[in-house]
């Protein structure tokens, strides 16, 4: 089996998050024998790099896995631009409204009014607008907890962490 990963660059040298792409399986077989994810998307033109580098580099309009491993805005809003514009089969993403009732509630009036700092804010809103893009698009939302697995083509893609 091969693998290929791509950092792309992200923010500027004050600001950066993550913007990864990868895949893995038969890398010179059939597109079906490989699995693509992507890791985090950076900022909006983050995302939009990532779409090009995807469709460029590997060959595709299609990834299996995208994975958003926290809200910070360095890190998810990109995320939004390959659900947009690409073919996505799962989305795992942490939903924090579902675990909690402030949060929950706070959620109703778009993370306002809940005395949040104003970075938490954004963050829970783009990771609330993902879900929402997500779902109008039909893309599977899974909760990546530690034991979570997803079976693939080229075997389980297996998260080991955090814990519920």
């Amino acid at each position: 089996m091969g693998y290929e990963i791509d950092f792309l660059p992200v923010g500027d040298e004050s600001k950066g998050g993550d913007a990864i792409a990868l895949r893995y399986g038969n890398l010179f077989g059939s597109r079906d024998e490989q699995v693509v994810m992507v890791v985090d998307g950076g900022y909006t033109d983050d995302g939009e790099a990532l779409v090009q580098h995807i469709r460029q580099y590997y060959g595709t309009n299609r990834v299996d896995i995208v994975v958003s491993t926290h809200p910070d805005q360095d890190h998810i809003t990109g995320l939004k631009i390959v659900l947009e514009e690409m073919e996505v089969g799962a989305l795992l993403m942490h939903l924090p409204w579902k675990h909690s009732g402030t949060v929950s509630e706070a959620r109703k009036v778009a993370f306002r009014s809940r005395g949040l700092v104003e970075r938490v804010e954004k963050s829970f809103q783009a990771a609330s607008d993902l879900e929402s893009i997500a779902n109008r698009k039909d893309v599977k939302i899974f909760e990546p907890f530690g034991g979570f697995q997803l079976p693939t083509t080229a075997g389980d893609f297996r998260v080991l962490g955090p814990t519920k």
